[in-house]
């Protein structure tokens, strides 16, 4: 269950990156002080998304210890891993390379979703490996789920913890819910269409030409 919604969580992040680079049209001055607010508001999202997937990586491993849930399906779970530790791998690599480049810790804390994506995957083939060998081994896979939880729940809530002790009221709904991205909208549409004062004058200054022609 801890890896499967890890990857719904990475599409999740992912979903909110998009949201944070979405740029229509060329943009202007208005627009890109909206994209960068957006950075913000995504990074603090995504943090949020970590700390609630510890949470649960954490819970589903004392669950696991406390019902001795053991794997048995062994072979499907050595084919499942080993495929996503080369597609969170990849995906983890290329997130943090395109973070640096864009200098955006939005897309670096998608990186980390990855990451932790990845550190499962193999952590799932890698405790499958010796459960096979050593059926009683059983309680490893539990107990690597608590420690990755422990971590991204720290991770995820740290960051949080130190935006709002920064005084971002992300608590707010104003703080989520602007106009900003409209207002800018707005802007970019009004500098497109010429005024009516510039056409009124245009027209009259062709009629003086027109006249002169005449004349």
């Amino acid at each position: 269950m801890a890896y499967g919604l890890e990857n719904f969580v990475d599409f999740i992040s992912s979903l909110v990156v998009l949201w944070r680079f979405y740029c229509p049209h060329e943009p202007d001055a208005a627009l890109l002080a909206a994209l960068q607010k957006r950075e913000e508001r995504a990074s603090v999202a995504i943090s949020i998304v970590i700390g609630m997937l510890g949470i649960f990586v954490f819970t589903v491993g004392i669950v696991d210890i406390l019902n001795r849930d053991e794997d048995r399906d062994l072979s499907l779970l050595f084919t499942i891993s080993f495929v996503s530790i080369i597609v969170f791998g990849s995906l983890t690599i290329m997130k943090f390379k395109y973070a640096q480049d864009l200098d955006s810790p939005s897309l670096y804390k998608d990186g980390i979703c990855s990451l932790i994506g990845t550190c499962l995957s193999a952590s799932l083939l890698l405790t499958t490996a010796i459960i096979d060998k050593a059926p009683g081994a059983w309680v490893l896979d539990p107990i690597v789920s608590l420690l990755i939880g422990i971590s991204a729940t720290i991770y995820g809530f740290m960051v949080v913890f130190n935006v709002v002790k920064n005084g971002v009221p992300i608590f707010a709904r104003e703080y989520w819910i602007t106009n900003d991205e409209k207002e800018s909208d707005t802007a970019t549409s009004n500098q497109e269409l010429p005024s009516v004062e510039g056409s009124e004058q245009k027209t009259e200054n062709e009629e003086n030409d027109t006249e002169h022609e005449m004349i």
